[in-house]
């Protein structure tokens, strides 16, 4: 897989995550058991597939010096700073532009910098069958085959097989479907064709290109011209000029709802996008009454609860279940599990308010 790059989106706010995760201090910065943070993980597992100088991450310009700091071997230049956030669509076609004229015949795989998968190689094994497919001129998702009916992830349904390898199978794709409710997620898991869309794409920066010129013209030029005079003076002012012009977009409806070249790799990887403080919480080590704690904490009968302490402080819990408590060294969060999205709405508040 020589022509392999390696690029890390990495622009998320992670607001379900908050107080713990911020704006300046966001998710796929944040620690995992491991001591590792969720961008370090997401770099380790392909860097054995890629030189340094075919790594690349794309982020907020605010957060580009964190970026730096946790991923110290990706070249400085490789961490395309945007201007502001403009959905995944143009951000992927900046990258997909800068590695072109790096190597026009790369292939780019397209991993988010905050979710977690625990079974590396048999992601190594579909990266394997996808970078053949890719070369075919074929584009790639690779899709989670979901172990239960998940209300929070959109679906990507396939009809018939078109290859395998590696012992892995590709599909080609029928249609993708937005999140949806928990007796519509039961069918789909009871029909065996749907997989969770993880955000995993593999393809050749030739045919991710053609496809941006067909559908999404405008975005095509303005990223050519981004890209031409990024080693001159005048690059930055073009970026700055041209990138809040871009239409807001995400890769899924400008490009891949559209393109008949989609081809889908069902696989378990042991994926987790770690969307909220239930599925964060949950990675770290449990006692027997289920007590996820980081930081100091002291219980007495209570279970099903996750405790994050931040701080120097100590934190008892009594008889509580099914509770989350966050401990700051500024604010306290509780929260019972089953209301754990509205942490958002709390973020968002909070934030309004500052």
């Amino acid at each position: 897989m020589k022509h392999l790059n390696a690029v890390i989106l990495a622009g998320g706010s992670g607001t379900r995550l908050w107080p713990l995760s911020t704006p300046s201090f966001p998710k796929q910065f944040l620690p995992l058991p491991s001591g590792k943070s969720m961008i370090q993980e997401t770099l380790e597992r392909v860097a054995p597939l890629i030189t340094p100088a075919q790594s690349w991450v794309i982020t907020g310009k605010s957060m580009a010096d964190l970026v730096q700091e946790h991923l110290p071997t990706v070249p400085a230049q490789h961490i395309l700073r945007e201007p502001m956030g403009r959905n995944s669509a143009p951000a992927i076609a900046w990258a997909a532009a800068a590695i072109a004229k790096q190597d026009p015949d790369a292939i780019m795989a397209i991993f988010s910098a905050d979710a977690v998968i625990t079974h590396v190689e048999s992601l190594r094994n579909t990266l394997d069958l996808a970078y053949k497919l890719a070369e075919q001129g074929k584009l790639v998702t690779i899709g989670i085959q979901p172990t239960s009916p998940e209300t929070g992830y959109g679906y990507i349904r396939f009809a018939k097989e078109v290859s395998e390898g590696s012992g892995y199978k590709a599909f080609q794709v029928e249609r993708f479907v937005e999140k949806p409710n928990l007796e519509t997620a039961q069918s789909y898991l009871d029909d065996g064709h749907y997989v969770w869309n993880a955000g995993i794409f593999i393809w050749s920066v030739k045919a991710i290109l053609a496809e941006f010129s067909q559908h999404l013209p405008d975005i095509a030029e303005k990223i050519n011209q981004i890209v031409d005079k990024a080693s001159t003076e005048d690059g930055q002012h073009m970026l700055d000029t041209l990138w809040p012009q871009l239409q807001s977009i995400s890769i899924d409806y400008g490009i891949l709802e559209k393109t008949s070249q989609l081809v889908v790799i069902p696989a378990q990887l042991g994926w987790n996008d770690v969307g909220n403080w239930n599925q964060y919480g949950a990675l770290f080590p449990a006692d027997e009454q289920g007590i996820h704690a980081v930081g100091s904490h002291t219980g007495f009968g209570s279970q099903n609860v996750i405790v994050y302490n931040n701080t120097q402080r100590r934190v008892y819990t009594i008889g509580l279940e099914d509770v989350i408590v966050v401990e700051m060294d500024d604010m306290t969060v509780i929260c019972h599990k089953t209301h754990v999205q509205r942490v958002k709405e709390l973020a968002e508040k909070h934030h309004k308010k500052a």
